[in-house]
């Protein structure tokens, strides 16, 4: 029984860590797509925008939430991993809810402007899933 609650934990810890990954991948892209296109960086005006502040704490948060997962881990509450299911929950509403406004604003003309925007959905769907069944694992 220990080693299945160990396996959900390293991967809610590696969902976090690949969501990253892809999160600092679309900036990249970002990056290089205004470079390449000579627009004077108007990808990246739009989004993050002249406000980066809130994207600092946000790679902050993800970067920490395996710590997190692995510290609740050592005081057996479970009231705290809810804490990491909702923060998951919360992570994959705001960036579903982005990449549909991007959508409808036209700036996602073909498959290839979604495949990262899925992939981190689908990590995400992936960490949530694991999250409550962590949440939900029985107490020793």
């Amino acid at each position: 029984m220990q080693s299945q609650e160990e396996s959900l934990r390293n991967q809610i810890a590696l969902g976090w860590i690949m969501a990253l990954l892809v999160l600092a991948f679309m900036f990249v892209f970002m990056i290089i797509d205004s470079a390449v296109m000579d627009n004077n960086f108007m990808s990246l005006r739009m989004d993050p925008g002249q406000s980066t502040h809130w994207l600092v704490y946000l790679v902050g948060v993800y970067a920490l939430m395996p710590i997190y997962v692995h510290l609740v881990h050592g005081m057996r509450s479970h009231a705290l991993r809810w804490v990491a299911v909702v923060l998951a929950a919360l992570g994959f509403l705001f960036f579903l809810l982005h990449h549909l406004a991007h959508w409808q604003g036209g700036q996602r003309p073909d498959l290839s402007s979604h495949t990262l925007d899925l992939v981190f959905h689908l990590i995400s769907l992936w960490v949530i899933a694991n999250s409550v069944r962590w949440a939900r694992f029985p107490r020793p």
